[in-house]
């Protein structure tokens, strides 16, 4: 592998996850002015705008007409893995969840798993003891009830949920052929998930959305939609250049960015039950990382 890509391939992880931190706070704020639907096809149509912008590309219609099969096929398995189920249970989990018990599941190493189970990335049972010592983590977060059964909280399970699905949305990057580049894929998954909700929204029954204007309420949908563009190609370029292990380890640096702004802007904090269970999750992903 090209060292350099490599290089910039851990970069953009880097900067992906400050963007998912950044919409992990725009989300909470945009759900009280726009339904589930609303919120997620207004973002991604502002970061497809985005992206026709920031993403200089070639597209012409022998160019799209040639791309294979199975590239599409990918490409719509994205679209309703991350964006039409993983996407609206994570923002259900942002709204009624801490944002800091959200973001510490999402630090799962889901991605190493898929790595191992679909990539054949190096296995070893500490590896594996790794992974249930961050389950061990997660049951910390989420358990509410520690009695005679267990009963977790409804928004750390839809994080666990999308979790799941986002990994597994970005992993299978790796499946996709060389006929379209980062940017081309960015731009047709926007599109794509765009019109998808869309029509989801509109056969849900939910009119256009008519709200009052104001400063704040632009700047989030502007910096939702931004980051939503700029997010998608790290995720293909990252993903594309670094080794699933490796790169679900970068993505718990989320946790971090996220408890950091959920303190600046909703005065948040965890609990130290909570605050364990997110050590847990981080520091097995981090040791996963140095075993060699």
């Amino acid at each position: 592998m090209d060292d350099s890509k490599h290089t910039k391939g851990i970069v953009s992880l880097i900067l992906l996850t400050f963007g998912f931190a950044v919409i992990a706070i725009t989300a909470r704020y945009l759900s009280y002015h726009f339904t589930l639907f609303q919120q997620l096809y207004l973002s991604l149509a502002v970061a497809f705008i985005f992206s026709l912008f920031l993403f200089k590309t070639n597209f012409s219609f022998s160019k799209i007409k040639n791309i294979p099969k199975n590239d599409w096929i990918i490409m719509s398995v994205r679209v309703i893995i991350g964006y039409l189920i993983g996407a609206p249970l994570y923002r259900e989990a942002i709204v009624i969840t801490k944002i800091s018990n959200v973001t510490f599941i999402q630090s799962l190493p889901f991605a190493a798993i898929f790595g191992w189970l679909l990539f054949k990335e190096k296995f070893t049972f500490l590896k594996f003891f790794l992974v249930l010592v961050a389950y061990l983590g997660v049951i910390l977060i989420a358990v509410k009830d520690y009695g005679s059964t267990l009963s977790f909280g409804k928004g750390e399970l839809f994080s666990l949920i999308a979790t799941a699905l986002f990994a597994l949305s970005f992993v299978t990057r790796k499946w996709m052929s060389d006929k379209l580049n980062d940017k081309e894929i960015t731009q047709i998954l926007l599109l794509l998930g765009t019109v998808s909700l869309f029509i989801i929204s509109i056969s849900l029954g939910e009119k256009l959305p008519v709200i009052n204007w104001n400063l704040l309420l632009f700047v989030s949908i502007f910096f939702t939609g931004l980051f939503n563009a700029v997010n998608m190609f790290f995720i293909n370029y990252g993903f594309k250049n670094v080794k699933a292990v490796l790169a679900g380890n970068i993505l718990t640096l989320e946790a971090i960015f996220a408890l950091i702004l959920a303190f600046i802007f909703y005065k948040e904090l965890p609990t130290f039950k909570e605050l364990i269970g997110g050590f847990l999750i981080i520091g097995s992903v981090i040791q996963m990382n140095r075993i060699k």
